[in-house]
């Protein structure tokens, strides 16, 4: 005789509810208010179930970063894979990644507002920070020049606007910036392209 298998007898799917209401609370009510007994009661688990996957608070947290970053690697790298073009790369990926954000969408508005304030939390800030160091050591032939930064501080400032929900969090908004820097990177290679200078 078989019975069906209890929801801690899942473990990736009680981490993936334990996470997924810990985000709700945070972009809800923000990170320094983030309680484990909030989290638990959210995620219908006993507060010692929670500890069994995430032993504290900071654990949580790291664990909730990963998730996003994760994500917003793979977002990236399917960026990447459809854009052959050379100069400024990953830093073009970046931008469309995250000018392409629906905030309109509570998913997407989650995971927008979500590594913003994770962000805040040095542990946070020193993974990330180390997520985009990586990156733009693979990508150093084409990242290091001051195009590709000024591309990363634009779409830096799209998060700092989605945070406070301000007027260029909408999606018009953000397609015109799209354009507009895209286009600047166009000039830049044209300009930066000897063959295109001599025709």
């Amino acid at each position: 005789m078989t019975s069906a298998p209890s929801r801690k007898n899942d473990p990736q799917a009680v981490r993936s509810r334990l996470l997924d209401c810990a985000a709700r609370l945070i972009v809800d009510h923000g990170l320094s208010t983030l309680r484990l007994e909030s989290v638990a009661r959210e995620a219908g688990v006993s507060k010692g179930g929670l500890l069994h996957h995430y032993p504290g608070k900071e654990a949580l947290i790291s664990g909730l970063f990963d998730q996003v970053v994760e994500w917003f690697d793979c977002q990236v790298d399917a960026v990447l894979e459809a854009d052959e073009a050379s100069p400024a790369r990953f830093s073009r990926a970046y931008l469309r990644v995250i000018a392409s954000i629906d905030m309109t969408v509570p998913e997407e508005k989650r995971l927008a507002v979500l590594i913003l304030m994770l962000s805040s939390d040095p542990q946070c800030s020193a993974q990330w920070s180390n997520w985009v160091e990586g990156r733009l050591r693979r990508h150093n032939l084409t990242d290091a020049n001051p195009l590709a930064r000024t591309l990363r501080l634009a779409a830096d400032g799209l998060w700092l606007s989605d945070l406070g929900s301000g007027p260029d969090s909408q999606p018009a908004a953000r397609r015109e910036v799209l354009r507009f820097l895209e286009g600047l990177n166009a000039a830049h290679a044209t300009d930066t392209n000897p063959d295109v200078r001599g025709r």
